[in-house]
């Protein structure tokens, strides 16, 4: 989840000229039509079709599909930035994770299903789309790598051990559990996770 040496606004970000309004609605569909269709099958104009918007609005914020397959992605890591803080807020003197990582996933599909389930289906296209990975695939980490390493490094955490990547493969099995599972099964899957977790820290303590 890195970018070759490239600013966050060269990543997707619209220029400051965009409409806030206009570049939210822009956004909402994207990640919807990406999550349903998938990248190949997901065009600028059907994307401005289901914003209702003029297929030329998409270009006059977004130079490529790939640049809007990149800003939803931001859009998407703001989100859960957001709600890994929240729920990390609530206790502060108790390890982040995995609390925090189930609760950010939970809200995302709370509020909206294709929030994971862009997420679900995002690093299948970026290796499948050579525009994605000379994104996605370089030296600039995205600021969710750094805000999950510092709530993984919280207190409780194994010393002299990075667990990032595993929690970054964590949240994407969970991403494909709520595109594949029902809210039911959904729900219980994290709660079994979530008593899991007590059982393997209280014996360890």
């Amino acid at each position: 989840m890195t970018a070759k040496g490239q600013h966050v606004k060269s990543r997707g970000r619209p220029s400051n000229s965009c409409t806030a309004d206009t570049v939210a609605v822009m956004l909402v569909a994207a990640r919807q039509q990406f999550a349903a269709q998938g990248y190949a099958a997901t065009s600028n104009r059907t994307v401005a079709n289901a914003a209702g918007l003029a297929h030329t609005a998409i270009y006059n914020h977004f130079g490529s599909k790939a640049q809007l397959f990149t800003a939803v992605f931001l859009d998407v890591q703001d989100r859960l930035i957001f709600e890994l803080q929240r729920s990390a807020g609530r206790s502060p003197d108790e390890p982040a994770f995995p609390g925090a990582l189930l609760d950010a996933i939970e809200a995302l599909r709370a509020a909206d299903p294709t929030y994971v389930e862009f997420l679900a289906s995002m690093y299948v296209e970026v290796r499948r789309h050579p525009e994605l990975r000379n994104v996605f695939q370089g030296e600039e980490p995205f600021p969710i790598v750094d805000v999950l390493r510092s709530l993984a490094a919280s207190p409780g955490s194994c010393e002299g051990q990075d667990p990032t990547w595993f929690w970054i493969t964590f949240a994407l099995g969970l991403a494909q559990l709520s595109a594949l599972a029902d809210t039911a099964t959904f729900a219980t899957t994290v709660e079994m996770f979530r008593q899991q977790f007590v059982n393997v820290s209280s014996a360890d303590s």
